[in-house]
Protein backbone atom coordinates (compact mmCIF):
# COMPACT_ATOMS: atom_id res chain seq x y z
CA UNK A 1 0.00 0.00 0.00
CA UNK A 2 0.86 3.33 -0.85
CA UNK A 3 -0.14 6.16 1.05
CA UNK A 4 0.83 10.27 1.02
CA UNK A 5 3.47 11.39 4.03
CA UNK A 6 0.14 13.94 5.09
CA UNK A 7 -2.16 11.53 4.95
CA UNK A 8 0.13 9.08 6.83
CA UNK A 9 -0.28 11.53 9.82
CA UNK A 10 -3.46 11.16 9.89
CA UNK A 11 -4.33 7.65 9.71
CA UNK A 12 -1.14 6.66 11.88
CA UNK A 13 -3.30 3.77 13.73
CA UNK A 14 -4.65 2.72 11.25
CA UNK A 15 -1.19 2.22 9.07
CA UNK A 16 0.15 0.20 12.11
CA UNK A 17 -2.90 -1.91 12.18
CA UNK A 18 -2.67 -2.56 8.92
CA UNK A 19 1.33 -3.39 9.39
CA UNK A 20 0.31 -5.62 12.34
CA UNK A 21 -1.98 -7.66 9.95
CA UNK A 22 0.91 -8.20 7.62
CA UNK A 23 0.51 -5.68 4.86
CA UNK A 24 3.47 -3.20 3.66
CA UNK A 25 3.19 -0.06 3.68
CA UNK A 26 5.05 2.91 1.88
CA UNK A 27 5.03 6.55 2.43
CA UNK A 28 5.26 8.22 -0.66
CA UNK A 29 6.20 11.99 -1.63
CA UNK A 30 4.95 13.14 -4.78
CA UNK A 31 3.85 9.84 -5.98
CA UNK A 32 7.69 8.81 -5.18
CA UNK A 33 8.43 6.29 -2.55
CA UNK A 34 10.65 7.50 0.50
CA UNK A 35 10.03 5.23 3.35
CA UNK A 36 8.74 2.06 4.13
CA UNK A 37 6.80 1.54 7.32
CA UNK A 38 7.32 -2.13 8.79
CA UNK A 39 6.53 -3.64 12.10
CA UNK A 40 8.91 -3.59 15.03
CA UNK A 41 10.30 -7.10 15.99
CA UNK A 42 9.12 -9.21 19.50
CA UNK A 43 10.69 -8.52 22.53
CA UNK A 44 12.54 -11.41 23.25
CA UNK A 45 12.74 -13.18 25.95
CA UNK A 46 16.32 -12.16 27.64
CA UNK A 47 15.88 -8.54 26.80
CA UNK A 48 17.20 -6.33 29.48
CA UNK A 49 14.05 -5.04 31.50
CA UNK A 50 13.56 -1.25 30.54
CA UNK A 51 11.92 1.67 32.67
CA UNK A 52 11.61 1.56 36.21
CA UNK A 53 13.63 -0.42 38.18
CA UNK A 54 15.70 -1.33 35.35
CA UNK A 55 18.95 -0.87 37.31
CA UNK A 56 18.00 -2.65 40.58
CA UNK A 57 20.71 -4.84 41.94
CA UNK A 58 23.45 -3.44 39.72
CA UNK A 59 23.78 -0.27 41.35
CA UNK A 60 25.25 -0.30 45.25
CA UNK A 61 24.83 2.77 47.03
CA UNK A 62 26.52 2.67 50.69
CA UNK A 63 25.17 3.85 53.28
CA UNK A 64 24.88 7.80 54.50
CA UNK A 65 26.16 8.49 50.97
CA UNK A 66 23.49 10.98 50.92
CA UNK A 67 23.80 12.65 54.41
CA UNK A 68 24.96 16.20 54.91
CA UNK A 69 28.26 15.04 55.97
CA UNK A 70 28.85 13.45 52.74
CA UNK A 71 27.49 16.59 50.74
CA UNK A 72 30.71 18.70 52.96
CA UNK A 73 33.03 16.26 51.80
CA UNK A 74 32.39 17.08 48.15
CA UNK A 75 32.44 20.55 47.90
CA UNK A 76 34.83 20.72 50.23
CA UNK A 77 36.86 18.66 47.43
CA UNK A 78 35.51 21.22 44.55
CA UNK A 79 36.35 24.44 46.73
CA UNK A 80 39.49 24.77 44.98
CA UNK A 81 37.31 25.60 41.57
CA UNK A 82 35.56 28.74 43.48
CA UNK A 83 38.05 29.75 45.15
CA UNK A 84 39.96 29.99 41.47
CA UNK A 85 37.46 31.82 39.75
CA UNK A 86 37.30 34.19 42.80
CA UNK A 87 40.97 35.38 41.53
Amino acid sequence: MDVGIGEAKNKLSKLIDRLSGGEEVFLTRRGQRVAKLVPAPPKKPGDPKRGRGGLKGKINFYPGWDSPEEDKKIEEMFECLREERSD
